[in-house]
This record gives structure tokens, C-alpha cells and sequence, in this order.
């Protein structure tokens, strides 16, 4: 004989789960807001916009052609390169230069380069070639280490990764009196070469653009009275996303695959409770294999990427899946003889309801968090 007893600590726990749920969704969204908001940007360099009008005299043209990079680790925000840059400056520069000894090299610095020890820059002439219209030309080979200062991993693995090359104009020897140098683009004749192309990424392009760097001080030069210094770079920065082959086969496919098993596990017969409570378990093993196996060529990253918050769903998709499972088995375990078929059914009812449930809170607050994340990213 069945009784109304059963449905009691059915219906309390499913408004305990969907509270549960409710909360998880509603603190995790507003977690991802804060989170996308409040990104550390005390640290930041200052860039601002090349001044409307700069003196022909002291302008210099940076070209940049980037032939090859390779090297990219990742984890230590690092990658290498090698390429052609080259200068184009004004006769009135070249005399300042000659009086004060400076040579083409001089000009110019990768900002953003490390590790000097094997950074090459090889003239591509013994000296500056005179152009037609009066200003002087010098090209470099170069190759080296450099450093990317702000690697955005938040949309991973669908983020776009820019690979920096800064190239920043140093006046330290023809400055001067009104002398601060300038900068223009040959954007004619820069860009990308054919071995630029990382493993498992495909190139987007590049950008190409000039700005001034702003130091947030002086560096206590005795004549400086305009306060923090400013010095003219020229940046391209290549973009890379992840290819879609190398994402969904080994990035998504296997925490897709691990959790359609965990939410066919309601599908289970409540009869079969030892099968359905050892499913949980090995999926959240199986899930923190696979998170910690992505996370050992990532840096170690101050905020949540998406993928992270997708894997924390998922964590608590099965803990309230082991947590039904467990209220079934007591239930089947708990009937009478003549009660299991009358339980049975109850509790693969429940669990069909779970299953739907489940699946569509999963999308929605993974959406939603999409939704959060990525509209503050630009």
C-alpha cells in the first residue's frame, strides 16, 4: 500500500535544490559582473593618441614586417620573433644625430623585449641611405624575446590572444629644445610574414598603430619641469584565436562527453542505486582531471576564465545529482516489499524532472555568465 509519505522529502528537496540552484545562479552571475568589472588596471600602461600635428623635423617613420614567431609559452607570457623594422627621418634629425653622435640604432628600443643576451638588431646597410625626398633611411634585421604584458584569458577558449611587438622612439641624445621626437607609420609596407602562424591558434590579423606612452613619472631628471614624460611607440599586435579543431576536440568535447553521461544518469532505474551513486563521484574526478590538464600551460591568472565557470557548474550539477541519487537510494532502501514498485516509479519521476531541470539551468547560467563577461570586454 502506498502512502503521501514519500512525496514529503521529494517536494522539500526539490525547493531545496531549486534554491539551491536559484542562489548558485544569481551569486555566480553577479560574481562575473564584478569579476569583468574590477580588472587590476593600476598597472596599466598609459597610451594616449599621437598629437594632431608633429614637426617634420623631428618625426620619425617606423615601418615593422614580422617574418616569423615561434616560442610561445603561455604560461610565462612570453614568445619570440624576427622581422625586418625600419626608420625613415629628416636631414635636420640626421644633422642633430651627427652632432651629438648618435647612431640609427639609437632612436629606437622594443620596449617590450627581454632577456638581451640573445636579441639580435643587424643593420641592413653599413650606413643611411638617402631617399628622393630628402630624408634618410635605415633598415634592421632583428630578432628576439619579448614579453606580453596583458594576455586576456577571460573568454577562454574563445578568446583573442594579441601578441605585442612595441617598438618605442628615445630621444636621450638629440633632445632638445622643442626636439621631441614624433612618430608617423609606413603602414604601406608593414605587416606579417608567412611564419607568423602559431600551433593551435590561427592568425587574425594584425593592428598597427601609433601612440605615446606616458611614464607615470619623470624619473627624477634634473631638467625636466613638464612633469611625467612622455615617449612615442609604434605597436602592432598580432591577434590569434584558439582553432577550432584544437578547442572542441580537446578542450570542450571531453567536459561535454563527461557531463551528457552524468545527466543521462537520472535515466538509470531507481532499482539500480549502486550504479547511479558511483556516477557523480567519477564524473567530478574526471572533471578535475580535465580542468587541471588545460590550466598547466595557462599563467596563473588573477580572476575565473569562462571555461572555469562552465567547470564550477558542472561541479555543481553533479554534487546535486550524487545529493538526488542519495535521497533515492534511501527511499528504494527504506520501502517495504510490497511498496518498491509504488517508490520506484516516485523517484524516476523526480529524476526526470531533475534531469530536464538540471540541463536547463546549466545553459541558462552559463549564458548568462557569457552574457556578463563578454560584454565588458572589448
Amino acid at each position: 500500500m502506498t502512502t503521501d509519505k514519500p512525496w514529503t522529502p521529494s517536494r522539500s528537496t526539490l525547493f531545496t535544490y531549486a534554491i539551491v540552484i536559484v542562489a548558485f545562479m544569481v551569486i555566480g552571475t553577479s560574481y562575473r559582473h564584478y569579476d569583468a568589472q574590477s580588472m587590476n588596471t593600476a598597472h596599466r600602461e598609459v597610451l594616449l593618441p599621437v598629437e594632431g600635428h608633429q614637426s617634420p623635423e623631428t618625426t620619425i617613420e617606423v615601418g615593422l614586417l614580422v617574418d616569423n614567431v615561434y616560442a610561445f609559452e603561455a604560461d610565462k607570457k612570453t614568445f619570440d620573433a624576427d622581422g625586418w623594422i625600419w626608420l625613415k627621418w629628416s636631414q635636420a634629425l640626421q644633422r642633430k644625430m651627427v652632432q651629438v653622435g648618435a647612431s640609427p640604432d639609437e632612436l629606437f628600443q622594443f620596449f617590450n623585449q627581454v632577456d638581451d643576451w640573445d636579441t639580435t638588431l643587424t643593420p641592413g646597410s653599413d650606413a643611411p641611405i638617402p631617399m628622393a625626398d630628402g630624408r634618410l633611411y635605415q633598415k634592421f634585421r632583428f630578432s628576439g624575446h619579448f614579453y606580453v604584458n596583458e594576455l586576456d584569458f577571460r573568454l577562454y577558449p574563445f578568446q583573442t590572444l594579441k601578441l605585442p611587438l612595441v617598438v618605442e622612439l628615445t630621444n636621450e641624445k638629440v633632445k632638445g629644445e622643442g626636439a621631441a621626437l614624433g612618430v608617423s607609420l609606413d603602414e604601406v609596407h608593414s605587416g606579417l610574414g608567412a611564419y607568423v602562424d602559431l600551433g593551435g591558434y590561427l592568425t587574425r590579423g594584425h593592428e598597427f598603430k601609433a601612440c605615446l606612452h606616458e611614464y607615470r613619472t619623470s624619473l627624477g631628471e634634473p631638467a625636466s619641469t613638464t612633469g611625467p614624460r612622455r615617449l612615442p611607440q609604434a605597436r602592432m599586435e598580432i591577434a590569434y584565436q584558439k582553432a577550432p579543431t584544437a578547442m572542441w576536440l580537446k578542450v570542450l568535447l571531453p567536459l561535454i562527453t563527461v557531463m551528457v553521461l552524468a545527466l543521462f544518469a537520472p535515466a538509470i532505474s531507481a532499482s539500480g542505486w549502486d550504479v547511479r551513486l558511483g556516477i557523480p563521484p567519477m564524473a567530478i574526478l574526471t572533471l578535475i582531471f580535465l580542468q587541471q590538464s588545460y590550466q598547466t600551460w595557462m599563467p596563473e591568472l588573477p580572476y575565473i576564465t569562462f571555461l572555469d565557470t562552465v567547470y564550477n557548474i558542472c561541479y555543481l550539477a553533479n554534487l546535486i545529482l550524487f545529493r538526488l541519487f542519495l535521497w533515492g537510494t534511501n527511499e528504494y532502501c527504506s520501502a517495504s516489499e510490497e511498496d518498491k514498485s509504488g517508490v520506484v516509479e516516485m523517484i524516476n519521476r523526480v529524476d526526470r524532472y531533475f534531469q530536464v531541470g538540471i540541463s536547463v539551468v546549466i545553459t541558462v547560467i552559463i549564458a548568462a555568465n557569457w552574457f556578463a563577461l563578454s560584454r565588458h570586454i572589448h
